[in-house]
């Protein structure tokens, strides 16, 4: 059985934003300000870095309550996590799982915490990651942290500390303790190195990558064949199979003929938990197969995006991490059932759709 955590996840609402971090902040929230107080502060020395740690005990010894703040809005942002002592902000924490950081982020988040910090501390800004690593000259403060103190912390050492609570707290703080520990376990973030599946994952994959190639490149080929929008010489930047962990996109793409627009795509595969990667839209929170017609490049992003308005069902705009889309899904099940009918299928709902798709390429300006 998964865990309370896991348990309440899947019926979680999205609203634009990446899911699990959105969560987990939550969550983390949740947890810690339940907690009494002389276990906050043993949970709060998390947030800071060794060489504040004496410092920050005895600066807080008189604090009477600590808490999590969650989205925490500032004149340049909003910030996943602030943490508190008696309602003065400590250390501001942006939560990042696998997501790339906006530009200046964490200075960002560090000006502010810098100038609203707890009086006896200076300002710290932690990131708080999984997979996320911190950007260039993070580590050594200074500008890249708006003056704030970095701190570094990996979602699996904080996975230490919930665990060390589960063995030491009462039994209320234990209960929920595990609960999150074995969340974060059931989405692989107590462990930063590959474990017995992720090995097994890829010796599947190399056993079957020739196969999944030919699989996808015989719906590549397909696409070459269309007329209309779809007629177009190889690209040599096209792909017909790609892997992206980060948007956990199988799919492969070529791009269109458009007179105004070189960068403009059709993209085909399969979206795992389409909703935390794909934003705005009418997007579904299973795992699918999708059709789309995206682009990378500012003006055709903004050209894709007046048209917002004029897109019907069942095709929706969203908008990703580098592109944005127009794009219509289905569920995987449906094309999997049998899978050696997955090109068949794919093939046939693209010629559905070619059609509309050739109108709505025309129409972009």
């Amino acid at each position: 059985m998964s865990s309370l955590y896991g348990r309440l996840f899947r019926y979680r609402a999205t609203n634009g934003r990446t899911p699990l971090e959105d969560y987990t902040s939550e969550c983390l929230a949740d947890f810690f300000n339940r907690l009494p107080a002389t276990v906050q502060k043993q949970l709060a020395l998390v947030f800071v870095p060794d060489l504040l740690r004496v410092r920050f005990e005895a600066a807080t010894s008189e604090v009477a309550v600590f808490s999590l703040e969650v989205q925490q809005w500032i004149p340049e942002g909003r910030i996943d996590l602030v943490l508190c002592a008696d309602g003065r902000p400590i250390v501001a924490v942006e939560n990042k799982i696998d997501a790339p950081l906006q530009p200046d982020q964490l200075a960002r988040y560090g000006r502010w915490i810098s100038a609203e910090h707890y009086p006896e501390l200076p300002g710290v800004v932690c990131l708080l990651t999984h997979l996320t690593g911190a950007p260039e000259g993070f580590q050594d403060g200074g500008a890249a942290t708006g003056g704030a103190t970095p701190h570094l912390l990996s979602w699996p050492a904080l996975s230490v500390s919930l665990l060390n609570l589960a063995n030491s707290a009462a039994a209320d703080v234990k209960l929920l303790a595990t609960e999150l520990f074995s969340f974060l376990g059931e989405n692989g973030m107590n462990n930063e190195f590959a474990g017995r599946d992720d090995y097994a994952a890829s010796i599947v994959y190399l056993r079957s990558g020739a196969r999944m190639y030919h699989t996808f490149h015989s719906i590549y080929l397909h696409l070459k064949s269309l007329k209309g929008c779809f007629y177009r010489s190889r690209m040599v930047n096209e792909r017909s199979l790609e892997f992206h962990t980060q948007q956990k996109l199988i799919w492969g793409y070529t791009f269109l003929t458009h007179s105004g627009f070189n960068d403009l795509f059709f993209g085909y595969g399969i979206a795992l938990d389409p909703s935390s990667t794909f934003k705005q839209g009418r997007i579904p929170s299973r795992d699918s197969v999708f059709i789309c017609v995206g682009a990378e490049d500012k003006r055709t992003i903004q050209a894709i995006r007046a048209s917002a308005p004029l897109v019907r069902a069942p095709w929706t705009y969203a908008e990703t991490t580098g592109w944005t889309t127009v794009v219509t899904f289905k569920p995987m099940s449906e094309f999997l059932e049998e899978p050696d009918s997955f090109v068949p299928k794919m093939k046939a709902w693209i010629n559905d759709n070619a059609e509309d798709v050739n109108e709505f390429v025309s129409k972009l300006e």
